[in-house]
Parts: structure tokens; C-alpha cells; sequence
């Protein structure tokens, strides 16, 4: 997931959540205070009541029965206040059940509100004032008042999070930009990257230090692959000397037999020491990238060619060949990896064949699949790709032929796969 999808998935998420506290929080407010006043109303009522009683002494007809809402009656004595909301039956739509609040009191034409303790001049006259109100109203004010308030929050939120986008997407495409210039990063390029300028301090600070950190892994690059090419160099010179001074020193008269044999056994640990520094010196080429250039070529030609070199080295083992190679098969990959590539995989199967073994070798646009017979291995199949991990007896083995394998088919994009299975030594290299 994207950071900028990030950044705005966690800005909505907070968002809803506050909304939606604040939108419960602010109904239950604005029901509260639409509640308070529908009691300050009635209590209003009330006053103005009592007041005229208090100035008059007497009830107007017409407040016996001036509304539903209001409603006076004689009593014989004092009244004892009461607020209480009840449930009663809609006048306007029979069976439909209303909520309303209710304030009974009493007065008296004495003084207006009644008192047990009040000695009037004369006989006063008590009366029971029952006031009513709707709370429907009430509450629908609240619905409403809540939805114009959660559509503004959505609306709102909205514009806020298109808003957060569109700065978001802005202010990091420095970031975006410098990523996919880190991208095009080739550690064999000698041109320093150009990363796009920003007025951002942290952008700025990052790409100034990937500058300096691109710069310092090339002159490392630089410095390590100009001592693999001289310590090689340097190697083989010497190596040259050793084996051509134990060739003559072989020709030499009166050679005892143990010497011939010290001498020739010299001479073979120098030949090996020779092949051991050439295939580790390509392993660290391959590693540092000096086969990055690819390009298309016949694959299957390739692998015909191989063939034909190895035909004689085949028939003198007595190893049976059987071969199913596509035509047009073209594979995008350096030349010079490709061709160690075949070497490796037919040097891997000749030499580690059965007496009148068989080899078995397919080629398709999608993969190249060689099975050779041989002896079971006896290390983990899994290990058989380290170096220096080999399976064969053989003291000529190094134990770097898969692991040469497996380090040309990562850095040519392919998968090599190896399997054992009735004999058969299977390996696939998938393209």
C-alpha cells in the first residue's frame, strides 16, 4: 500500500471516529436542551398564570378549557406541584402514542400560588393548572437539527479528505520522484544521480545523503573491482611459473618415482588453485554487475553448439544422449554468462553420471530442464547450492559449479531448480 493511501486511510479513520462521538455527543445535547426548554416553557406558563391570579383574584372563563395543552379545575384545597412526562394518544392520529411533559400545580385567588401557611382576608377559591406540551417536537427538532449537522460534518470530511490528498500528493512527489531516480541506480555508471530539487528540509537532508551514500558505494565498487582484477591478475602470473618450472622439472632424467609423483601431484593442486581463481573471479564479477548488458540470442543454437563440443567427451564415458530442443527459442541474457551457464550445467552432468549413464535434456521457450543419471546425494538438496559444498568425491571437484549456476540465474532473472527422484538428478532453469 501506497503512503499516501496510508496517511489518508488513517486520517478518515480518525475522522469517522471523532464524527461519530461528536455527532452522539451533539444529539444528545441539543435533545437535552431542547428538553430544558420545553420545562422552562411550561414553568413560563406557569408565571404568567400566577401573576394574573396574583393582580385579578379570579380565572377568566376561558382558561377552563382554553387549549388541550392547558387545563384548570376547581379543587377544594392545595395542590402539590408535579413535572412528569407521560405518554398519551395523538389527537390527530388515532392509535399513534406521543410523548409530552406535564406540570400540575395549584393556585388560589388568595395569592396567586398556593401555600398551606397563607391566612387569606377572605375564603380563596383553589384551582388544579395542568400544562402540557408535545415532546415530539422536541425530539424531531433534534433529528433534524442532528442530520443538517452529520451532512455538513460528511460534506465536510469530503472536502477535507480530497484536500488532504491532493496536499499530500504534492508535497511528497519530491519523495516519489527521488525514489524512482533511486531506481534507475546502476552501480557500474559512472555518472552521479540527479535527484529533483525540493524545498522540503527532510527531502533535501535524504537526498543529499543518498548522494553521498551512491557516491561511496561506487568508489567502493570501483576499489574492490580493481583488486579482484589485479589480485587475479597477479595470481595467474605466478600460477603460470609454478606449473610451467613442474612441466620441465617433470621431463627432467633420473626422476625417482616418488618424485614423478610429488611432482605431478604439484602440478595438479596448481592447476586446480588456477581454476579455483578463475571461477571466483567471475563470481565476484558476476556479483559486482560487469555482465549487466543483456541482449537476445538463440538459445537453442547455443545449446547445439555445446553439444557438439561435448559429443566426444559423451560417447567416450559411454553416456547415452537424448535431446528435445524448440526451435526459435531466444532468451534475453549476457552471451558470456550464457555460455558458463551450459558449461556449468553439461560439465555438472557429465562428470557426475553413471558408468553408461543417460543424460536427458529439453529445451522449450519457457524453460531448459537437464536429468542425468547418478548416485544419490548425500548431502541436503538445499545445501548443494553454497560453495565449497559438493557431493562428489571426485578431489578435481571445487563445489562451486551450482553455486556458479544459481549466481547466473539471479542475475539473469531466471529460477534453477534441483530434484532427485528413481536415480534421476533433475535440474530446471526456468526463464
Amino acid at each position: 500500500m501506497k503512503l499516501i493511501h496510508k496517511a489518508t486511510r488513517s486520517f478518515l479513520l480518525a475522522s469517522l471516529l471523532v464524527a461519530g462521538l461528536g455527532g452522539v455527543f451533539c444529539f444528545f445535547l441539543l435533545k437535552k436542551i431542547f428538553s430544558e426548554e420545553a420545562t422552562e416553557q411550561l414553568y413560563a406558563q406557569k408565571e404568567k398564570l400566577t401573576a394574573h391570579l396574583h393582580e385579578t383574584r379570579q380565572v377568566p372563563e376561558n382558561w377552563y378549557s382554553l387549549t388541550d395543552s392547558l387545563v384548570v379545575e376547581k379543587v377544594n384545597g392545595p395542590v402539590i406541584e408535579v413535572l412528569t412526562d407521560t405518554v398519551l394518544a395523538n389527537p390527530l392520529e388515532p392509535g399513534e402514542m406521543l410523548d409530552y411533559r406535564i406540570l400540575v400545580f395549584g393556585v388560589s385567588t388568595s395569592a396567586g400560588i398556593d401555600s398551606p401557611n397563607l391566612v387569606p382576608p377572605d375564603r380563596p377559591q383553589y384551582y388544579k393548572v395542568t400544562i402540557q406540551n408535545p415532546l415530539y417536537e422536541t425530539e424531531d427538532l433534534s433529528r433534524a437539527v442532528f442530520l443538517i449537522f452529520a451532512g455538513l460534518i460528511a460534506a465536510l470530511m469530503v472536502a477535507l479528505l480530497m484536500v488532504n490528498y491532493w496536499l499530500s500528493n504534492r508535497l511528497w512527489q519530491p519523495f516519489y520522484q527521488t525514489l524512482a531516480k533511486l531506481g534507475t541506480f546502476k552501480i557500474s555508471e559512472v555518472e552521479p544521480l540527479e535527484f529533483p530539487t525540493s524545498s522540503t528540509t527532510e527531502f533535501q537532508t535524504l537526498q543529499k545523503n543518498l548522494d553521498q551514500m551512491t557516491s561511496m558505494v561506487r568508489q567502493e565498487y570501483a576499489s574492490l573491482k580493481t583488486f579482484t582484477e589485479n589480485a587475479s591478475h597477479e595470481l595467474q602470473t605466478p600460477l603460470a611459473v609454478i606449473s610451467a618450472n613442474l612441466e620441465q622439472l617433470l621431463q627432467a632424467p633420473n626422476l625417482t618415482p616418488l618424485q614423478f609423483e610429488q611432482i605431478g601431484g604439484l602440478l595438479d593442486t596448481t592447476a586446480r588453485l588456477a581454476k579455483l581463481n578463475q571461477t571466483l573471479l567471475l563470481l565476484t564479477k558476476i556479483e559486482n554487475q560487469q555482465f549487466a548488458t543483456r541482449e537476445r540470442i538463440d538459445f537453442g543454437q547455443l545449446l547445439h553448439e555445446k553439444l557438439m563440443l561435448w559429443e566426444t567427451l559423451i560417447q567416450y564415458k559411454g553416456l547415452s544422449l537424448t535431446h528435445r530442443i524448440s526451435s526459435g527459442v531466444e532468451i534475453l541474457v549476457n552471451p558470456y554468462l550464457a555460455d558458463v551457464l551450459l558449461n556449468n550445467l553439461l560439465t555438472n552432468t557429465i562428470k557426475h553420471n553413471l558408468p553408461e549413464g543417460k543424460i536427458d535434456i529439453e529445451l522449450s521457450s519457457k524453460k531448459l530442464a537437464i536429468r542425468n543419471t547418478g548416485r544419490p546425494p548425500t548431502v541436503p538438496v538445499e545445501q548443494l547450492w553454497e560453495r565449497f559444498r559438493k557431493d562428489s568425491p571426485n578431489p578435481d571437484s571445487l563445489g562451486l559449479g551450482l553455486a556458479l549456476v544459481a549466481k547466473v540465474c539471479e542475475t539473469s532473472g531466471f529460477r534453477a531448480n534441483y530434484s532427485f527422484e528413481g536415480d534421476w538428478h533433475s535440474l530446471e532453469v526456468v526463464f
